[in-house]
């Protein structure tokens, strides 16, 4: 052994726009572990503007789409699945919670936004609580159910909204203290305020809601009908807005009127799909909702069709649509015997072009639960 010491070389030192650039460009694991170890970047990759900078990266580039499979019955909960799916080449990939369930346990995907998500469990099936959880920091925070400190009669919502223009994220929970109270009330918990002490009584408009809800600019929208008329039920839509506590109601137009409607976001626009459906096929008008204080503004964007016997859940990937296509059969001669076909594709608007992205075959009465799209971030919990 040579006892003449290795010569050093001494490295270059790289400018702090070049280094920003460079952790621009890689992957959120890489710069976790770099975190971990270079104290002097702590506060630059901390800082809102390089997450933000990451995560609109990984919305374009790197996203996935999160199934929620179920049974039909409650008594089955314990084992629903989550599918975790590239939205580009359709590869699956594991995906697993922070918590185990019993046989009588259960778990909602309440939302999912800026790499966080936010989700409803029980463990033993008895005491649920709220997590939010960012699957690449493994870093989690268990926040106190709402249900247990209002104890409602009546539960409508749960949902995860970011402020604008902030790491900061708030948890609705809107729900009626008993069934005969005129109106709903909505309490609010904040990540920097860790409770639900702001409680705001909701309009009357804010009557059945629907968990697929979408969210842009610390504003959230979701469906709803009126439900003084049986015999026609009047589709519209509600706005709350995080910065002015206000509510909002928007009328859907006589020309989008349809069988079905979703809520989608396209280039951080709010947009209606309106599908109208036989046995076998579907057609479905995209609009853009223009929503100001005023009148709201509608232009429909463009029209698509398919073949499907079911309405199709959809969601927006950059400018293409995913579309999941559920087909249930029961076998000849066989008792209660159940098949489940889910065909997910990528619809691109432009082109009026579909590819397969995956075929799913289930032996079973299987029904998917939500669709969500996810991608990994370092936005704190």
């Amino acid at each position: 052994m040579s006892d003449v010491p290795p010569i050093s070389i001494p490295l270059p030192e790289l400018p702090d726009e070049l280094m920003l650039d460079i952790f621009h460009r890689a992957d959120a694991s890489t710069i976790l572990n770099a975190r971990s170890t270079c104290r002097s970047w702590r506060v630059k990759l901390s800082s809102y503007d390089f997450q933000t900078t990451l995560a609109q990266r990984w919305k374009h580039h790197g996203c996935s789409l999160l199934m929620h499979f179920c049974y039909p019955s409650s008594l089955m909960n314990s084992v629903d699945w989550v599918m975790r799916m590239d939205a580009s080449s359709g590869y699956t990939m594991p995906f697993h919670f922070p918590f185990l369930l019993t046989y009588e346990g259960w778990f909602h995907i309440i939302g999912v936004e800026n790499g966080i998500l936010c989700i409803r469990y029980s463990s033993m099936g008895k005491k649920s609580y709220l997590l939010s959880w960012n699957p690449v920091s493994r870093k989690s925070k268990i926040i106190q159910d709402p249900v247990y400190i209002f104890q409602p009669d009546l539960v409508y919502l749960y949902a995860l909204v970011y402020f604008p223009s902030t790491l900061d994220y708030a948890i609705l929970y809107i729900f009626k203290q008993t069934s005969e109270s005129p109106s709903s009330s909505l309490s609010i918990y904040t990540s920097f305020r860790r409770n639900w002490n702001v409680i705001i009584t909701c309009p009357p408009y804010v009557v059945t809601l629907d968990a697929t809800y979408v969210t842009l600019g610390g504003s959230i929208y979701w469906l709803t009908c009126s439900v003084d008329d049986d015999e026609r039920r009047s589709p519209y839509i509600v706005c709350f807005s995080l910065l002015s506590n206000t509510f909002q109601q928007i009328f859907i137009p006589r020309q989008a009127l349809a069988h079905c409607y979703m809520l989608m976001l396209l280039n951080q626009k709010v947009c209606l799909a309106s599908s109208t459906h036989d046995e076998e096929v579907f057609s479905t008008s995209i609009w853009h909702v223009a929503v100001t204080e005023e009148e709201p503004a509608w232009t429909r964007l463009f029209m698509y069709n398919g073949v499907a016997p079911l309405f199709t859940p959809a969601i927006f990937v950059d400018e293409d649509i995913i579309e999941i296509k559920e087909r249930h059969f029961e076998e000849d001669g066989v008792d209660d015997s159940h098949v489940s076909h889910f065909h997910i594709c990528r619809y691109t608007p432009m082109e009026k072009t579909r590819r397969t992205l995956h075929w799913v075959e289930y032996e079973d009465n299987v029904r998917i639960r939500s669709l969500h799209v996810y991608h990994e971030t370092l936005y704190p919990v």
